[in-house]
C-alpha cells in the first residue's frame, strides 16, 4: 500500500462523527457557477512522486502530439487540421494565413481515470479555457474543517495553487511579461458565452488581483483595436487569457470577429494565452492519430511505449479495417459487437458533452450513432474502468465506492495541480456536474516521509 492509500485509510478510520467537509465546501466561493453545488465528502490524496510521474508522462505524450503535423503531413498544419475533421471556417480562424506554426504555450489539462495499473487518458484539453485554475479555493475551504486541518498539518500535506501555476505559465510563455509590473490582463470570452461565465471570470480577476494583476473580465465584442495594441474598458491590455473555444467559431462572421485579435497577437501588440491553434492538439481526433496502429512505424520503440502506457485504444470513426489487439477487423462490425467496451465521442467537445457510452445505449441506437459518425469529427475509444475509492456517505458513518475523473494540469513539462469529479454511479459514461458529479480537490502526500508509528 502506497503512502497516499495508507493515509486515506487512516483518514477514514479516524473520521469523527459529524465531520462533513462537503457541507463546509458548500460555502466555498466555487459553489454555484460552472462547478455546481455538489462536493466530494473528503479530500483526495496523491503522492508527490506519483504526481511527478503522471506529469512527466502527460508531458511526453504532449510532445508527441506536437510532432504529428510534421510526422504525418510534412509540417502542413492545414492538412493536419483537415484530417482532424475541422471545417474550413475553423481552420481559417485558427491558423496563420501563411500556414506557419506559432510557438505555443505548454498549457493543457489531461482528464484521466485511474485503472488498477495506473492512470489512463480520456482526453487532453489544450490551451487556456480550462476549468480548475481556481481549485485551490476548495483546498483552503476544506482547511476550515478542524479534522481536515489537523490531519493535513499532522501529515505535512500540501497542495498546488493553480493561480500561481498560471502566472508561471504566462511568464514562461512570454519572457517580457512581468506579473510584478501590475500588468493588465483581459479574461476574454465569446459574446454569447460571457453571461454564463461572468461570475467565474470575476472570481478569477479577484484571485489575480492578490498577485498584483489587473484582470478585466470581458468578451470579444468589447475589445478595441488601436495602433499601439488592444484596449478594454479604456485600458491597454498586456496579455489576453482566452476563455472561448474553437466550437464558438461557427460562421464566417465569427471568424471575422476573431481575426483582429489574432493579427494583433501575431504582430506582437499583445500576448495571447493561448491562440486557438493550441486546441488543434487538444482534439480527441489527434489522440486517435497517435493511437492508429497503421502508423506505428512513425514512432520509435520508446515513443510507442509512452503512447501505450497512457492512451487507451482510440480510433477515428471510418468505414474501414483497423487493428485491435493485433487482429485486423472491420471497425463498424467491431464497434457493434463490442459496444460494452467502447465510448463514442465528438472529437472537439468538452465538459463531457457529446459522449455516448456503448454500455448505456441500446444496441440499435448504438449502431445507428456509430454509422452516423462515419467520416465525421468523432472517435471511438476503449472503455477505461476506473478503480473506485471509498468516500464517506453524507450524514452517516458508512462509506461508499466512488469513481473519479482526475483533471491533471500540464504546466510546462510537469504536474500543475489537479481537480476532480466523482460519482457513486460506478458505470457512468461521463462524470460531470450535469450528471450528478461531485467536485473535489487533491492534497499531496510527501511519500518520502516514513509512515507514522
Amino acid at each position: 500500500m502506497d503512502a497516499a492509500a495508507r493515509l486515506t485509510r487512516d483518514y477514514l478510520h479516524n473520521l469523527p462523527a459529524g465531520c462533513a467537509p462537503e457541507l463546509v465546501c458548500a460555502g466555498s466561493p466555487l459553489a454555484g457557477d460552472i462547478y455546481g453545488d455538489a462536493f466530494l465528502t473528503r479530500p483526495v490524496l496523491l503522492g508527490q512522486g506519483e504526481s511527478r510521474e503522471v506529469g512527466e508522462r502527460i508531458s511526453r505524450l504532449y510532445d508527441l502530439l506536437l510532432t504529428l503535423p510534421e510526422r504525418r503531413y510534412g509540417g502542413d498544419l492545414r492538412a493536419f487540421t483537415a484530417a482532424l475533421g475541422w471545417p474550413p471556417e475553423q481552420i481559417a480562424a485558427t491558423l496563420r494565413a501563411d500556414g506557419r506554426p506559432r510557438e505555443l504555450p505548454r498549457s493543457a489539462r489531461a482528464d484521466l481515470y485511474r485503472e488498477a495499473d495506473g492512470f489512463r487518458l480520456l482526453e487532453l484539453n489544450g490551451g487556456s479555457p480550462l476549468g480548475g485554475w481556481d481549485i485551490a479555493l476548495l483546498n483552503r475551504t476544506l482547511l476550515q474543517e478542524p479534522y481536515v486541518a489537523s490531519f493535513v498539518k499532522e501529515h505535512g500535506l500540501g497542495f498546488t495553487d493553480g493561480i500561481e501555476v498560471l502566472l508561471d505559465l504566462w511568464q514562461q510563455s512570454f519572457p517580457g511579461f512581468d506579473p510584478a509590473a501590475n500588468p493588465v490582463v483581459a479574461l476574454l470570452e465569446w459574446p454569447g458565452s460571457y453571461p454564463a461565465m461572468e461570475r467565474h471570470l470575476n472570481r478569477m480577476a479577484a484571485l489575480l488581483a492578490e498577485h498584483g494583476v489587473d484582470a478585466v473580465p470581458c468578451h470579444l465584442g468589447q475589445v478595441e483595436y488601436r495602433p499601439d495594441g488592444i484596449h478594454v474598458a479604456g485600458r491597454r491590455v498586456d496579455l489576453v487569457h482566452r476563455w472561448f473555444v474553437i466550437n464558438d467559431v461557427v460562421t464566417a462572421e465569427d471568424a471575422a470577429l476573431l481575426a483582429p485579435l489574432s493579427r494583433a497577437a501575431d504582430r506582437g501588440l499583445v500576448h495571447l494565452f493561448t491562440p486557438l491553434e493550441n486546441e488543434v492538439y487538444g482534439s480527441k481526433a489527434a489522440l486517435a492519430l497517435l493511437s492508429d496502429t497503421r502508423d506505428r512505424s512513425l514512432f520509435d520503440r520508446a515513443e510507442r511505449e509512452v503512447i501505450d502506457a497512457l492512451l487507451p485504444w482510440t480510433q477515428l470513426v471510418r468505414d474501414e479495417r483497423t487493428e485491435v489487439a493485433g487482429e485486423r477487423v472491420e471497425l463498424l462490425r467491431y464497434a457493434a459487437a463490442h459496444r460494452d467496451e467502447l465510448v463514442l465521442k465528438a472529437s472537439s467537445s468538452h465538459s463531457g458533452l457529446d459522449v455516448l457510452a456503448g454500455w448505456e445505449t441500446p444496441a440499435d441506437a448504438w449502431a445507428d450513432a456509430v454509422r452516423a459518425a462515419v467520416d465525421g469529427p468523432y472517435i471511438l475509444q476503449r472503455r477505461v474502468r476506473p478503480v473506485p475509492e471509498e468516500f464517506p456517505v453524507p450524514g452517516g458513518g458508512a462509506t461508499e465506492p466512488t469513481v473519479l475523473t482526475w483533471g491533471v494540469f500540464l504546466a510546462g513539462r510537469g504536474y500543475g495541480g489537479a481537480y476532480l469529479r466523482g460519482t457513486g454511479d460506478l458505470d457512468s459514461g461521463v462524470i460531470s456536474s450535469g450528471k450528478g458529479g461531485r467536485l473535489g480537490t487533491a492534497f499531496l502526500v510527501d511519500d518520502s516521509r516514513p509512515p507514522a508509528p
